[in-house]
């Protein structure tokens, strides 16, 4: 809690003062997190989330395998402000219902409000987690 405290004040967002809403919004940005994939491999079978990790090189640094990196904690503080605004794992449901169409030179294409559910996009996190974790147009290749 005192991460997501300390985050938001630093970069003036601001996020609510009792702490059970502020345990939510960092457990959605906790589900956003486990859905990706990352470096390495988890630093124990048994357990339950995605870090730490071991195997992991960062800037030529093998990073400690019984730790969280900061830039990750600052991901998930970041995403539990996000998560205020919008649904960070909506459910899809292959797209909105529409409403009304036209062509006329151009496509016009409106939507039924809240229907038109996708997975949200965030330019900054890839790039903030450059080296933690594998891109979408990336994949894994190992030697044998």
């Amino acid at each position: 809690m005192s991460d997501l405290r300390v985050f938001a004040a630093a970069r003036g967002y601001t996020v609510p003062a009792e702490d059970g809403e502020c345990s939510q919004m960092l457990m959605q940005s906790m589900d956003f997190l486990e859905g990706r994939s990352w470096r390495g491999q988890r630093s124990s079978a048994s357990q339950p989330l995605s870090w730490p990790r071991s195997g992991v090189r960062f800037d030529g640094v093998d990073l400690p395998d019984d730790a969280i990196p900061q830039r990750l904690i600052d991901a998930q503080c970041r995403l539990a402000i996000e998560s205020q605004e919008i649904d960070l794992t909506p459910s899809v449901s292959g797209g909105g219902a529409v409403i009304a169409e036209s062509v006329q030179g151009a496509v016009s294409v409106q939507y039924e409000p809240g229907t038109n559910k996708s997975t949200p996009s965030f330019p900054w996190f890839y790039s903030s987690l450059r080296g933690l974790v594998v891109g979408g147009n990336q994949v894994r290749i190992e030697r044998g």
